[in-house]
């Protein structure tokens, strides 16, 4: 039986009888009588005792532990919390034979984000090259290349808009959540390592920075083999680089264990039989008649849909109808629907990552 704090009432009320039952020959304490008032002092140092309690009680658990306890854990288990990273880019800059960009100056989007350039710059003809790094890590500094930036300041000789590159802002993820964490450090403690199980592979999967889902398959093509996917979700680009690809199968091979240091990978001779799936987009429309059909049902439906596809989506996997009828009944005011497509279950071969489509929307009628 859970133990309950209780209040702060309860326990003047119960230093209050103590010291009634405790001195003799008095009937009652008075309401300003000092003894009264040692009663409740007393009780809030007692009650802030009990909130202490209750707090570290709630840390000593992965399930329930807060963010400054969450990363102890994790560092048990040999684990990081990634911190995240700043998105970098290169761009344009116009301006005046020998004018300079000074190292730290101050660009912005039109969305109000701020990077600094990484390097100091003198323009040898009108055009050059600048690069630069967001000021905060996220990727919400990511963007498209084309875009205009404009100085916050702009130096002597200089335009004071300047161009980006067509790769674009890349490179920005988010830090990881406490959620994220705890789910990491659950997932390792339910399943520990096994020296090569299927749920090995995903767990060092998702050990290699900016992976976020992973999936295996054992005999994927025969018996002995094994498929592996990721996907990085927090990247400009869910799908992994052929660079990436290369660096995970080095990784599955072997690394160093997060925990104990021991060198760790799938089982000697294995490696002829582990592929790395490269995964392709298979984007999942719905139309769907709904009531009341407002924006603020809509909204919450398509909420609803894209956290099942990234919570049960993925390569190998099948999403349901009643899943995705459950989806959309759990959106905030939704009454009563019908799913008119799709008509069966979203089904996902061993390279398809589902990802929300076009969300059609049609009255319900009675």
């Amino acid at each position: 039986m859970a133990f309950t704090r209780p209040t702060l009432t309860e326990l003047v009320d119960r230093i209050n009888t103590d010291m009634e039952t405790r001195i003799s020959g008095v009937g009652g304490l008075f309401r300003r009588s000092i003894l009264k008032v040692l009663c409740k002092v007393f009780a809030g140092a007692i009650h802030l005792c009990y909130g202490y309690l209750f707090y570290m009680s709630d840390q000593y658990f992965v399930s329930t532990a807060d963010e400054n306890y969450i990363g102890i854990h994790a560092t048990e288990y040999g684990l990081e919390r990634s911190a995240g990273t700043k998105a970098t880019g290169t761009a344009t800059v116009t301006g005046t034979v020998g004018a300079t960009v000074a190292y730290g100056t101050k660009l912005q989007s039109n969305d109000g984000y701020i990077y600094i350039v990484s390097a100091a710059m003198t323009l040898s003809a009108t055009t050059g090259t600048i690069g630069f790094t967001a000021e905060e890590i996220g990727d919400d500094y990511n963007d498209d290349g084309g875009i205009t930036l404009t100085f916050v300041t702009t130096p002597i000789d200089i335009e004071s808009e300047v161009t980006v590159s067509s790769s674009g802002i890349t490179g920005g993820v988010d830090a990881e959540t406490v959620e994220e964490t705890r789910e990491k450090i659950l997932e390792r403690k339910r399943l520990p390592p096994h020296g090569g199980a299927l749920f090995d592979y995903v767990t060092w999967m998702k050990e290699v920075s900016g992976v976020t889902r992973a999936w295996a398959f054992d005999q994927y093509s025969g018996n002995g083999t094994v498929g592996c996917a990721f996907v990085r979700d927090n990247d400009a680009s869910i799908y992994p680089t052929a660079s990436q690809i290369s660096d995970m199968e080095d990784y599955l091979e072997s690394h160093s264990d997060p925990a104990s240091g021991d060198t760790v990978g799938y089982p000697v001779g294995a490696s002829g039989g582990l592929a790395i799936l490269t995964v392709v987009e298979q984007e999942v429309d719905f139309t769907i008649k709904v009531y009341p059909n407002t924006t603020d049902v809509q909204t919450a439906i398509e909420a609803e849909l894209e956290d099942l596809l990234l919570r049960d989506g993925g390569p190998g996997q099948t999403i349901y109808l009643s899943q995705i009828s459950e989806a959309i009944s759990s959106a905030a005011d939704e009454q009563r629907h019908e799913i008119i497509s799709p008509t069966t279950n979203v089904i996902s071969n061993y390279t398809q990552v589902p990802k929300l489509g076009t969300v059609t929307f049609q009255d319900f009628d009675d």
